[in-house]
């Protein structure tokens, strides 16, 4: 008898530690409802064919205007401009191999998107191109300083009226946001990752696909890739605990159908929901 309950626990005890790693805030909550309803164009409305490139002025225009909210990344430049921007370098989407972080924007507006006319915008910018009809999500890339891009991203969102909210795959901007804006509504992004991937050791990738990285950023949901989406942490932290989930990114109509059973918000690029 003893050692059944012996055993039971420290299965109690096990369940009850995973279950605190990857809970999410479970109290004074921001509000969620205004970014409910409403589907996520990853960054932006983009069509290349049609001359609209991705994380570009217009693309974010087409996604306002179609009823969209809209996906989109951030990052500094050498000079400290926030620019919207996914990738670190110029590689994929201008043909330079340069960093953006060792460039000026003065040096960046030299550059074209994808071959079009678009140029890489600045943070404000966008914010100054939209109406604020539509949710914003924004992600905070991992390429500069954590707290200072925090900082200055929100010197830009401070004056914006629209709806909005932050997530990254970065624990620490996360926990930026957590420990000095906790009105606004944070995310955790999340994928399956294995040793290697983003420079993490193993132990790391374990940590990142699983969400025990979630008692340090306690977020409000978790943004995870609706293709490797199937782990029992996510079950656990949705089904016992009320996590909102975001699926990114959607690219089929059989990808939306299941996010959307699921209950979770959308990330999209090439359908129109």
């Amino acid at each position: 008898m003893i050692w059944l309950i012996t055993v039971f626990v420290v299965v109690a005890a096990l369940f009850g530690g995973w279950a605190w790693l990857i809970a999410p805030q479970m109290d004074k909550k921001p509000d969620f409802g205004h970014l409910t309803g409403f589907d996520y164009a990853h960054r932006g409305l983009h069509r290349l064919e049609d001359g609209v490139p991705e994380n570009c002025i217009t693309g974010f225009r087409l996604a306002e205007e179609s009823g969209y909210g809209m996906e989109f990344d951030l990052q500094l430049t050498k000079d400290k401009k926030v620019v919207v921007h996914h990738d670190a370098t110029l590689e994929r989407s201008c043909g330079e191999d340069a960093a953006i972080a060792d460039l000026t924007y003065g040096e960046l507006r030299r550059y074209r998107l994808f071959g079009t006319g678009e140029r890489i915008p600045l943070f404000s910018e966008v914010l100054g191109a939209l109406k604020g009809r539509t949710p914003l999500i924004i992600e905070l890339k991992s390429y500069n300083d954590p707290a200072e891009l925090c900082e200055l991203a929100m010197k830009e969102l401070d004056g914006y009226k629209g709806p909005y909210c932050v997530e990254s795959f970065d624990p620490r901007i996360v926990a930026w946001f957590r420990k000095n804006r906790p009105e606004i509504v944070r995310g955790q992004l999340m994928c399956r990752y294995k040793k290697g991937d983003e420079g993490l050791g193993a132990f790391e990738a374990f940590c990142a696909t699983h969400m025990l990285t979630n008692f340090h950023t306690r977020p409000n949901f978790e943004a995870y890739d609706i293709h490797t989406r199937d782990i029992p942490s996510m079950g656990l932290s949705k089904g016992l605990m009320g996590m909102q989930e975001v699926s990114w990114t959607v690219r089929t109509e059989e990808e939306y159908l299941k996010a959307k059973s699921l209950g979770s918000l959308v990330i999209f690029e090439e359908i129109r929901p």
